[in-house]
């Protein structure tokens, strides 16, 4: 909220000084799932390696960056993508504890507070704004997975 903050203000140097006080705790949040993101990916590339598109792809000659990047990485990302959106609840309950050693001020710490205080409609307010950056979150991962595999798209398999 600082950074959020200090750019509706237009106060340059100050968004500048909060972004770079932001690497390290979003480098504590973030690299906890990232092995776990990367090694789903990896099993689901290895697992569709032996497939018949793949086969087909190298023999009609296709370099095999583009077979990499377009018909294997593409369709291995759908698990990924469907975890990661699972992990951003993940990010709310270690939230508290990286804003608590970083001494930043953030919507998990002022939850923990409210609730010490038992202040009834801050915490529903609280409640209230997590469930709803849940549901966007949950919308978000079905708009990327239906643009992964175009066959999970609405209507897709209506005749």
């Amino acid at each position: 909220m600082v950074s959020l903050d200090s750019l509706l203000q237009l106060n340059i140097p100050a968004f500048l000084d909060s972004l770079t006080h932001l690497i390290l705790p979003a480098c504590a949040l973030a690299l906890g799932g990232l092995s776990q993101e990367a090694r789903i990916t990896r099993s689901s590339m290895t697992d569709n390696m032996s497939k018949d598109y793949i086969l087909a792809q190298r023999a009609y000659g296709t370099p095999e960056r583009r077979i990499l990047g377009k018909f294997l990485l593409k369709p291995s990302l759908i698990p990924t993508v469907s975890v990661l959106g699972l992990d951003f609840a993940v990010l709310f309950g270690n939230a508290f504890l990286v804003e608590m050693v970083f001494n930043w001020p953030g919507l998990s710490r002022y939850g923990i507070n409210v609730m010490l205080q038992k202040d009834l409609n801050a915490i529903s307010a609280v409640i209230i704004v997590l469930g709803l950056i849940f549901v966007i979150m949950n919308i978000i991962t079905d708009v990327v997975i239906s643009f992964l595999d175009p066959r999970i798209r609405l209507g897709a398999g209506r005749v």
